[in-house]
């Protein structure tokens, strides 16, 4: 008896595994050619003083193009806290990182309910570069 439930609960998980990666696979859209094509898109006015500070912040575009800083600039520790947060196994996985999606559907099944998200970071790039038509589906 508990072998069949354990058999029905894997054939369960194997064809949600398979609907989310074809599903995944379906909506896949194209990278833009340089992030400069979507910086174009960004308005670019801001207001300074007579220092060169700003005078207003606004959060009306998609992107904050005025406080870029160059990778190197940013601190080590910082950069490596930032994927320990975010994508502990940034290094290990391919973009999509799918041990930590069958873990979060897992928990969600279990909890009735979104308890944790299993997007990595390439995934969140990538859906700030190209937004998607629905979240219905996606963790």
């Amino acid at each position: 008896m508990m072998a069949n439930r354990v058999l029905v609960f894997c054939s369960v998980m194997v064809c949600l595994l398979i609907g989310l990666a074809w599903l995944t696979v379906r909506d896949m859209q194209a990278l833009p050619a340089s992030f400069d094509e979507v910086l174009a898109e960004a308005d670019r006015v801001q207001l300074l003083d007579r220092h060169g500070q700003p005078l207003s912040i606004t959060y009306q575009n998609r992107w904050n193009v005025h406080d870029r800083v160059v990778l190197h600039d940013i601190p080590l520790f910082v950069r490596r806290a930032f994927i320990v947060s975010e994508d502990r196994r940034f290094f290990r996985h391919h973009g999509v990182d799918w041990l930590a999606r069958l873990h979060a559907l897992q928990q969600n099944l279990v909890h009735d309910g979104t308890r944790r998200g299993a997007s990595t970071i390439t995934e969140q790039v990538l859906r700030m570069l190209v937004p998607r038509p629905s979240p219905a589906y996606y963790p």
